[in-house]
């Protein structure tokens, strides 16, 4: 259950990177439209990843604050994902510590179970 929520988000994150790069080339996004169902999508994968909080701040190299950022940090993303003016470098670095932390979650759900 969790590796499938966690591998959803990993494919998001890939949305993620590919709108901002698309809102970079001059595609306008309509909030109602693509902002706002896209948002709601991260947000019902988020909720089921709170719901296994407390395992994944008990694998090793996780803790509370490193989660906290890594909930943020995707639903700023969402957002963030769909507007040109969003700081390229700033989204970047966002979108690369995600990555890694959905990647080390994945990776430690598979050896540590």
């Amino acid at each position: 259950m969790m590796y499938n929520i966690i591998q959803q988000l990993i494919r998001y994150t890939q949305m993620m990177k590919e709108r901002y790069q698309k809102a970079r080339e001059g595609v306008q996004y309509s909030f109602h439209n693509d902002v706002v169902p896209f948002t709601k999508e991260i947000d019902t994968l988020i909720d089921k990843l709170n719901s296994k909080e407390e395992h994944v701040v008990s694998l090793p190299y996780m803790n509370k604050m490193k989660y906290q950022i890594l909930i943020q940090n995707l639903e700023t993303l969402s957002v963030e994902c769909h507007y040109s003016s969003t700081s390229r470098k700033i989204f970047m670095d966002k979108l690369k510590s995600v990555k890694y932390d959905l990647n080390y979650i994945k990776e430690s759900e598979t050896k540590y179970g």
